[in-house]
């Protein structure tokens, strides 16, 4: 084993160019390298994979491995950003208490106070939901509009954003105080901050975060990445039947929201990580120690595990529990092909950031990464040896899925279709007031549809009258026609009904 680990990353040394700012390279640096030479190897992986680990104010280890753009050969560097997802949350959490801090809002206001032009639902009560309830998901709310619009499809405004929010209902999975992690709460406060600080939540984040933290290759605009030049990290999926091709789902500025809305680079996540760890260092033209320390308290409980990583609550931002028998402050992420991981440990002062561009492996990939990593820093015991078994283990599952994964989408290709009409008859414009309009055209006998942002071919599903999309290219979902004399007059998709407005041209 040990020989070919060597020879692994002699290889991989040759392939991949890795930035260790001419410092000599520590035993902490070998061993991470080699290992991450190693999971490359066995899962032939060419997607990016960008690491930061710190240390009290010190980033003692940072390497990026793999390729940012794979098709064009760009290798991913400590300058490539990374969409970091749900990362998100702990960074506008922080926004929005130091704007309470300096305002005459709190925590405590509620919904009802927050939107007085709304006329809420008697269910939803909004009398009794707090801003504290909303960033620490005990609202009890749900909705079908406001959080796909602001992350995927695009179609908002301020003001569609405001009548969506009049449609809010109560959660049939959680009541209010329940903890029930959702994207909405975040998205609802950005909302009541963009109205009552007179700034996007984006520029608040910049504003209270990343320019007192020196987070000079942070932002939560796509737009400002591009104009700067600055390299971005593609999308990949390893259990899509082109894993080395990027997924077309990419962000844009009107889908980068509040609970999942920045990209960034692992040294300025090492960034925010060190605030984290050194509260009483920061000076005063950072961010004040006790709101950091405030946001880090406790609010909300519950009793979960997301791999070896223990839930027991949930700050402002931050899940908190017990890994490696020590207390752990984490967050992670998923969207269509990244998966990012931040945490710490206040005791030990020492914390990881992995950032990535692949999605699905890496649900369970990164977890490997932070058990090695950890287990170093730790001196954990016979750690290597368990980390090893748990490769094996995983190699023999994601490949078998991945083929019982193509195997099921060939079948859908494969399968007879179950319409009452002709495929013309459901080409159209379906139109929903709030959510936008759904296109779909035929194309050498081939369904097409276009949602704002998003676009799928379609396949046959189960049902009579429906037709399965990929909106989401990592995931399927399908779309239910409503049929009036075998002629379509509308469809519903995710609970939500389009209204056929009018026949495409062909």
């Amino acid at each position: 084993m040990t020989n070919r680990i060597i020879k692994v990353f002699i290889a991989w040394v040759l392939l991949f160019t890795i930035n260790t700012n001419a410092e000599e390279q520590t035993e902490l640096t070998l061993s991470i390298n080699q290992f991450m030479s190693t999971l490359m190897q066995e899962f032939d992986i060419d997607a990016a994979t960008s690491i930061a680990v710190v240390s009290e104010q010190k980033t003692i280890y940072q390497q990026s491995f793999g390729y940012a753009d794979i098709e064009n050969k760009k290798l991913a560097t400590d300058d490539t950003l990374f969409y970091i997802a749900s990362i998100t949350k702990p960074l506008f959490a922080l926004t929005v208490l130091q704007s309470l801090e300096n305002s005459p809002y709190e925590a405590s206001m509620s919904l009802k106070q927050m939107f007085p032009e709304i006329s809420f639902a008697k269910e939803v009560q909004a009398e009794k939901i707090t801003i504290k309830d909303l960033l620490t998901h005990t609202s009890g709310l749900d909705d079908k509009l406001l959080s796909t619009a602001v992350s995927t499809s695009g179609i908002h405004s301020k003001a569609s954003k405001l009548l969506m929010l009049a449609k809010l209902f109560p959660s049939t999975d959680s009541k209010h105080g329940e903890f029930d992690y959702t994207n909405l709460g975040y998205n609802i406060v950005s909302i009541w901050y963009e109205k009552t600080f007179n700034k996007s939540w984006q520029d608040g984040v910049s504003q209270s975060v990343f320019k007192p933290l020196s987070m000079t290759h942070s932002t939560a605009y796509i737009s400002e990445a591009r104009n700067n030049h600055w390299a971005l990290a593609k999308p990949y999926s390893f259990f899509s039947s082109t894993p080395k091709k990027a997924l077309y789902l990419t962000k844009r500025d009107n889908t980068m929201h509040a609970a999942g809305g920045v990209i960034s680079t692992a040294s300025d996540m090492a960034k925010f990580l060190k605030a984290q760890l050194n509260t009483k260092a920061l000076g005063s033209a950072a961010i004040h120690s006790d709101l950091i320390n405030f946001a880090q308290k406790p609010i909300a409980s519950l009793d979960s595990k997301r791999g070896d990583f223990e839930r027991t609550n949930y700050a402002y931002g931050w899940y908190t529990g017990t890994y490696k028998n020590n207390l752990t402050y984490h967050h992670f992420g998923t969207f269509d092909g990244f998966r990012p991981h931040l945490s710490f440990m206040p005791k030990q002062k020492i914390g990881i950031v992995i950032l990535n561009n692949e999605g699905m492996l890496n649900d369970k990939l990164t977890d490997l990464i932070a058990d090695f990593i950890y287990s170093k820093l730790l001196d954990e015991k016979g750690a290597e040896a368990r980390i090893n078994a748990k490769i094996v283990k995983l190699k023999s599952m994601a490949f078998n899925y991945r083929k019982k994964m193509l195997t099921k989408e060939n079948n859908y290709t494969t399968s007879p279709w179950l319409l009452s009409a002709d495929k013309l008859q459901y080409t159209g414009t379906y139109h929903h007031p709030l959510a936008g309009n759904i296109d779909i055209v035929v194309s050498n006998k081939q369904f097409f549809l276009q949602w704002g942002n998003l676009h799928s071919s379609a396949t046959p599903f189960r049902e009579k009258d429906q037709m399965r999309v990929k909106f989401r290219p990592t995931s399927g979902q399908y779309i239910q026609f409503e049929m009036l004399e075998n002629k379509p007059t509308g469809l519903i998709y995710d609970g939500l009904t389009f209204v056929k407005t009018k026949i495409l041209k062909q």
